[in-house]
């Protein structure tokens, strides 16, 4: 299916639906990105290690980029293209009345949303379908004005010619984003064909946005801390499930808005800052042996340190002290049993992972509080597509934060590829996040009902 037909398919879907009995909970399927743009084909195994790194580091300096410039107060500045490029889900919903599609990046690293809106001065030339939406046709869109206080949460809130309010991010890379701070109901799709309804949200209705965005994305879903979030505005929860990465059509990824998340497992708590939400992670064991790092790598002692979850990495990017210790007991289990295949200093091995692999030692990270990420072999590295070329290889997912420079070597990222089968809830009025090993296929045994 190509990507006109597919995104017609989606459009035409939102609207042969139903009404839900349940507006507290907003059940949205996560597309994979390799389902709409395509699998890359590598020529190489080094060619395709490359590739994974790079999207990955990609990623991470986007998250750089934004927890440094909210720290220093200045502009928000992302660069838009890395986030697109990098970012692994996508979120299908509809804003105003009547409802306009909507194909958003899902980013827990941000916290606006914001969308492209007519009549742009600078938008991208690209969209056809979905069309770019025109807030004059909606009945239901309000403009803030710069006096309400909720304009001060805005970035770079300040006033209009007409006493609306404007925001403003500027991106590393030409263009930044430019308009009004609105209010609008925004329609969901839920998997089995019903639909909820918002009330009126805060987002960002972009007029210029440059030329910085892929044809096919309309916008960013911030569910980041700040109260710009959709996430803190629909209630104070929300939960994503993943499933197998490697399976682009895995249909039961989700993410869930709404008091009525998936809030499952065990609890650990969370910390706001900068609206980033950051970890205590305390240790990490490969099997039976607990590696030899204290807690205080971990430990968020101001800017470039801490743990996050990250919705949008493949790999997880380790703190420098941890990657040592866990690349070399990893080396040590491997080495002896199978032929290292060299590509720099990545840690990687000729063979098949469901052969080579069987009774590998389960790899743990054990959180504040007792919750666990618990990471089997098929989390832990990550395969080399087949090719006549060479023979099978597969890498460890996990990277040290030191390669993006010694400045960042008490960070770590913990990403896509080590959350595969769990759904990670986020308790905001708590400030906890939960974390439970799962098939998604299985969320609705546990859903309310």
């Amino acid at each position: 299916m190509g990507i006109f037909s597919l995104l017609l398919f989606i459009i035409v879907s939102y609207f042969i639906v139903t009404e839900s009995v349940k507006p507290n909970r907003m059940v949205m399927k996560l597309v994979h990105r390799e389902s709409v743009t395509g699998a890359r084909v590598s020529v190489t195994p080094e060619d395709h290690i490359k590739h994974l790194t790079d999207i990955s580091s990609a990623r991470f300096m986007h998250l750089q980029n934004s927890i440094d410039k909210e720290l220093s107060n200045s502009n928000f500045q992302v660069d838009v293209q890395q986030a697109i490029k990098t970012s692994m889900f996508f979120v299908n919903f509809s804003v105003g009345q009547p409802p306009v599609p909507q194909f958003t990046i899902m980013d827990t690293g941000s916290s606006l949303l914001w969308i492209q809106c007519l009549s742009c001065k600078h938008c991208s030339s690209k969209h056809t379908i979905p069309p770019i939406f025109n807030p004059a046709l909606s009945s239901t869109f309000v403009e803030y004005s710069c006096n309400d206080p909720f304009c001060r949460h805005a970035p770079t809130g300040r006033c209009g010619y007409s006493s609306e309010c404007l925001y403003e991010q500027v991106y590393i890379n030409g263009a930044g984003s430019k308009g009004v701070l609105a209010k609008e109901q925004l329609t969901f799709t839920t998997p089995n064909g019903n639909t909820v309804v918002t009330r009126p949200v805060a987002f960002g209705c972009g007029y210029e946005n440059g030329e910085q965005l892929d044809s096919i994305v309309t916008g960013v879903l911030g569910l980041g801390a700040k109260p710009t979030s959709v996430a803190i505005q629909l209630g104070s929860k929300f939960s994503y499930c993943i499933g197998d990465l490697a399976n682009k059509n895995y249909a039961y990824n989700q993410l869930v808005l709404g008091e009525d998340a998936d809030i499952l497992g065990d609890p650990t708590p969370i910390e706001t800052e900068t609206g980033v939400y950051y970890m205590n992670l305390e240790g990490i064991s490969v099997g039976n042996t607990q590696l030899n790092i204290e807690p205080v790598v971990f430990r968020r002692k101001g800017p470039k340190t801490g743990v996050i979850l990250d919705s949008g990495t493949v790999f997880t990017w380790l703190a420098d002290i941890a990657y040592r210790e866990l690349y070399d007991e990893i080396k040590s289990l491997l080495d002896p049993q199978l032929e290292r295949f060299w590509f720099r200093d990545f840690l990687c091995y000729h063979g098949r992972i469901s052969e080579e692999l069987i009774g590998f030692p389960v790899v743990t990270f054990r959180f504040e509080g007792g919750a666990e990420l618990a990471m089997e072999a098929a989390s832990m590295f990550y395969p080399l597509k087949d090719s006549d070329i060479y023979h099978n290889v597969f890498c460890m997912s996990v990277r040290p934060t030191t390669e993006h420079g010694v400045q960042y070597k008490d960070f770590t990222a913990i990403g896509l590829m080590a959350q595969q089968y769990y759904n990670i809830a986020y308790d905001l009025k708590e400030k906890n996040v939960y974390l439970q090993r799962i098939d998604c296929v299985l969320l609705d045994d546990y859903s309310p009902q």
